[in-house]
């Protein structure tokens, strides 16, 4: 959390207007760096009236020049003669919460205590609500310090009420920030962006650039905490520009969410940049808060191309003291540990990181540390590869993605997803979770930043794929065969018959006769023996495996062997019956009249969840098997036939699941593809009609049931009556 604050009026007398005059006087006009020149020549050893020093203080503090901050507090000429009159006390309370302001940007704990507890009870003797406000805002970052949110919420509060009391729009404005870092903290996400919205209209109004740079910068953290990347970097390029135009070494925080968000997004060079310039300039005033996350981020980012050097950083971050405390080295301690192969020690700094996030109701940090327990203590766990040691692991990753669904963070959701995905072979829901992370704007970089995707590595490119949906492709670790690899066509012909089995074994005889219809049966088989060999050596053109690695053979059939080789009909066969299975155990609750419950047309995260499956299904069907026209014949006219069928159940199932979750619009969509596909499709007919009609489309659908009503006649069917009675309705 960062915090700064600032309140000017006049003071001073006449008998310092010969050194201090022209200090004060630019003060009261508002004319802050014509003050700090003037203050340049005021001897660096002479006190300063309490009322300069701490507006002085301020000021430099909200630019984030913390050493001369404190020297301008610590000047301030307290006089105890004045104690007893309540302006004296104010400005004596104002130095006070500055002095600790101060100190704790620098992570000094015990300092920053006993300052804030002393200027609350200098602030209240006062009776100066402006006063009370500062006093109060050291002492909320006293509590964050902590992990006491209940006593940084009430601290805040009484801030919040004193600063209004007074006026202080300046206070308002840096309490507002500092409401909404904590609210970040707490990973309630949509709550500080609305509370940071305001402060941006405040910065806005008053002309407060540091501060609006900081209303910004909080803002980002907010929309980085909901995987909104493209909003985040807006937000924190312009506080970064704000504080650079302005001179300030405030600019660093600028610099290390610019860099988090680009090591978020796998643009692993530009973070580097960032941090890099981030910790040259923190190091200079010792910005604890700069130099742990910028120490942190690089040992994240270094772990691939320097392990070393990424060990180095992380041992940094743990050493320095934090306001925020030592969750953020510890998770990029734990993470470099684990990707690094050293999965006992990412196991302890999960286990650490876990309890201090729950104590500080952290809960990002909470579910973060979930992750790499689970996935540490999945590595280091002898049992760990066991079905029961998998559950156990899986049981954690979902608790941790209950989190993450509740904070509303979707890259967090989406790589958690693909963890899950991973860890059960679920290989649709991987592909579901990667193109969720390539939509909010993860490059591939990622998965070299030590983190939950580096921990499980990018997903392995199969050594041999076959494409027969659509276009007839082959590759050979992602690289296509060229055509002249081939020898002959027939060599072709073979693969997409044996592939067209969906993992099946077919008889050599019925393979040779398909090929060479002609020819003797003894002939075909020898010919098919030397076709078999010339596959065989387009798929392992270097002879590196065994040769029924993939080109299984027995004296009676021949097979592709899915382990080894990934066949897109083979896949999308698989994910269609799991799809269709599970929406069929599914139970989404209906009304009796087959309209959706508005309670309940949202829908579960379940009933979400298996729409984006049945999605996925459909679109990896890119084509009809082997429509190429090459090769006909039954071996391919059944396999094409079945796969055709599953993909109408898959689109029926989706229509139907649209319709029920009150997604109309998307029904009405799938149920015209369906009746384009095929005009005799009664329930597709049926279901377009109702989803119209739900639509409040009646003209188009009265139409619609005309066409209906040809189609069926034109079978001898007699049409469902219109409009249509409630029986037939498509989600009932």
């Amino acid at each position: 959390m960062k915090g700064v604050g600032a309140k000017t009026t006049d003071t001073g007398g006449p008998d310092r207007l010969d050194v201090l005059g022209p200090v004060e006087a630019a003060v009261h006009d508002g004319r802050y760096d014509e003050a700090l020149r003037h203050l340049a020549a005021v001897p660096a050893d002479a006190p300063l009236p309490a009322a300069l020093a701490w507006r002085l203080g301020v000021l430099l503090h909200q630019r984030g020049r913390f050493d001369a901050a404190e020297a301008c507090y610590q000047r301030a000429a307290l006089d105890a003669a004045d104690h007893h009159r309540p302006f004296a006390l104010a400005d004596r309370a104002q130095v006070l919460a500055g002095l600790a302001s101060a100190r704790w940007a620098r992570g000094d704990q015990t300092q920053t205590r006993q300052l804030a507890e002393e200027a609350v009870r200098v602030a209240e003797q006062s009776g100066d609500d402006s006063a009370v406000a500062a006093a109060y805002v050291a002492q909320a970052l006293v509590a964050f310090s902590d992990g006491n949110r209940a006593d940084n919420e009430y601290a805040y509060a009484r801030a919040l009420a004193a600063a209004e009391r007074a006026g202080d729009f300046g206070q308002q404005l840096r309490i507002r920030c500092n409401v909404g870092s904590r609210l970040v903290e707490e990973g309630r996400y949509r709550s500080a962006v609305e509370e940071l919205r305001e402060a941006v209209r405040l910065g806005e109004l008053l002309g407060h650039q540091t501060l609006l740079a900081l209303a910004l910068y909080n803002r980002a953290e907010a929309w980085l905490g909901l995987g909104e990347l493209r909003r985040a970097r807006s937000d924190a390029d312009e506080a970064l520009a704000r504080w650079q135009r302005a001179g300030s070494p405030l600019a660093a925080f600028g610099l290390t969410l610019t860099a988090r968000v680009h090591r978020v997004r796998g643009a692993a060079r530009q973070a580097m940049v960032a941090y890099q310039a981030a910790l040259a300039m923190g190091e200079p005033d010792g910005n604890a808060q700069v130099l742990v996350e910028a120490c942190a981020g690089l040992a994240r980012i270094s772990y691939a191309d320097d392990p070393v050097a990424a060990e180095r950083y992380a041992g940094r971050a743990l050493t320095m003291p934090s306001a925020a405390g030592p969750t953020i080295a510890e998770l990029a301690a734990g993470w470099v540990a684990l990707c690094s192969g050293d999965p006992q020690t990412a196991l302890r700094y999960g286990e650490q990181v876990r309890t201090e996030a729950g104590r500080r109701r952290d809960a990002a940090g909470l579910a973060e540390a979930m992750e790499l327990a689970a996935l540490a203590s999945h590595r280091a766990t002898p049992e760990a590869a066991s079905a029961r040691g998998v559950r156990r692991l899986l049981a954690s990753l979902v608790e941790a993605a209950a989190i993450w669904a509740e904070l509303g963070n979707e890259f967090a959701l989406a790589t958690n997803a693909l963890l899950q995905a991973r860890l059960s072979g679920d290989q649709l829901a991987e592909e579901m979770a990667y193109e969720r992370l390539t939509q909010i704007g993860v490059q591939e970089g990622a998965w070299q930043v030590a983190g939950p995707l580096a921990s499980i590595g990018p997903a392995p490119v199969p050594e041999v794929e076959v494409q027969t949906l659509g276009q007839f492709t082959v590759r050979l670790a992602g690289v296509p065969v060229p055509a002249g690899s081939w020898q002959s066509r027939k060599a072709r012909d073979l693969l997409k018959m044996v592939v067209g089995q969906l993992g099946k074994p077919i008889a050599r005889e019925a393979l040779a006769t398909a090929l060479w219809p002609e020819a003797r049966t003894d002939v075909a088989l020898r010919r098919l023996s030397v076709l078999i060999s010339t596959v065989r050596g387009v798929l392992d053109p270097d002879r590196q495996h065994p040769a029924d690695r993939y080109l299984a053979t027995d004296p009676a059939t021949v097979r592709i062997d899915p382990a080894h080789v990934a066949v897109d009909a083979l896949r999308f066969y698989e994910a269609a019956r799991a799809a269709i299975a599970a929406d069929g155990a599914s139970t989404t609750k209906a009304r009796p009249s087959g309209r959706p419950d508005p309670e309940e047309a949202a829908g579960t995260d379940g009933d979400v969840r298996l729409l984006s499956r049945l999605e996925a299904v459909v679109a990896r069907y890119t084509g009809d098997l082997c429509d190429d026209g090459e090769v006909v014949g039954d071996w391919v006219q059944r396999p094409r036939a079945v796969l055709a069928d599953l993909h109408r159940e898959v689109i029926h199932r989706l229509a139907r699941r649209c319709r029920q979750l009150d997604r109309t619009e998307a029904a009405i969509g799938w149920y015209l593809r369906l009746t384009v596909e095929d005009g005799y499709d009664e329930p597709a007919h049926l279901g377009l009609i109702g989803a119209l009609s739900a639509a409040g489309r009646h003209g188009e659908a009265s139409r619609r049931y005309q066409e209906y009503g040809a189609r069926m006649r034109e079978m001898d069917v007699e049409p469902v009556a219109f409009p249509l009675p409630e029986r037939v309705r498509p989600s009932a």
